[in-house]
């Protein structure tokens, strides 16, 4: 009866040795007498007592590194720091094992080397506006050289951009030199504008003066045509004189309402052109 018992609890403590339950969120990677034999999945597993056992616990959801700090020198020669932010997750559980003893200390590498050669190939202007750009080309070369040792790194962001003191005095400079030319050129695309305008508003006066001194013509030419078409007759003579006479009265009347007027010139005889109209006017 005892030896029964004994098989019974021997038994029941292979059973219990042989089921491993893995967690949701991790993976067992399993050795057979020190040589990788296979990964669990989560759940309950079955494996062989005193010849398998759990060699590591490798977690399968997303790791978060974000505290990646480092020194980039730009393509313009500017010295500064850069603050990461890394996602990543183990995909290949045996090769982040046995590839590598330090899967954090892998990607704070690939990250920090692939970092300096994407940033050392722009111009400190163009990290600190751009920085979608450089976070996609970061995570292309980041997924490739992860691969390699089974983690897929899904996001890598520059969270921030530190500068030295005397950086910042020489950005302040070239934004304060940025402002002045900008303003500069507001004011001369300005006085171009009223230069424009002040053209075009003399141009408009220049027309609207031609287009009345041309219906002044018009009419007169007008006048003429029907003063012309009605001399026909023996008053022809009488009539002529009477319209040259009226011309040197509205010109003289003109020029005494002149406000600049200070002598007038009288033409020879006007008496002689009132005295003739007045005539003409007696025998009509």
């Amino acid at each position: 009866m005892e030896l029964v018992l004994a098989l019974v609890a021997v038994l029941v403590l292979v059973v219990l040795l042989g089921l491993k339950i893995v967690p949701q969120s991790q993976n067992f990677v399993i050795t057979r007498l020190g040589a990788y034999h296979r990964t669990l999945d989560a759940g309950v597993n079955v494996i062989v007592p005193f010849l398998d056992r759990v060699h590591s616990r490798v977690p399968v959801n997303d790791q978060v590194l974000s505290d990646i700090e480092l020194e980039v020198v730009s393509a313009d020669n500017v010295v500064f720091g850069a603050q990461l932010l890394v996602v990543y997750r183990i995909e290949n559980p045996e090769a982040a094992v046995f590839r590598v003893n330090s899967i954090n200390a892998l990607v704070i590498g690939l990250v920090q080397s692939l970092v300096r050669s994407e940033l050392g190939k722009v111009e400190l202007d163009a990290v600190q506006s751009d920085r979608g750009s450089l976070n996609v080309a970061l995570l292309e070369a980041l997924e490739d050289a992860g691969k390699t040792y089974g983690i897929r790194i899904s996001r890598s962001e520059i969270t921030d951009v530190r500068l030295n003191a005397t950086t910042q005095t020489a950005m302040a400079e070239v934004l304060a030199a940025e402002r002045e030319r900008r303003a500069a050129i507001t004011r001369a695309e300005g006085q171009r504008r009223a230069a424009e305008l002040n053209a075009d508003a003399e141009l408009y006066e220049a027309q609207r003066r031609a287009d009345g001194i041309r219906a002044i013509a018009e009419a007169n030419a007008e006048a003429n045509r029907m003063i012309s078409a009605s001399l026909v007759g023996e008053n022809t003579r009488e009539a002529l004189t009477f319209q040259t006479a009226r011309m040197q009265v509205e010109a003289l009347e003109g020029l005494a309402k002149s406000p600049n007027a200070k002598l007038i010139m009288l033409p020879g005889g006007p008496s002689n052109a009132f005295r003739e109209a007045a005539a003409i006017l007696k025998e009509i």
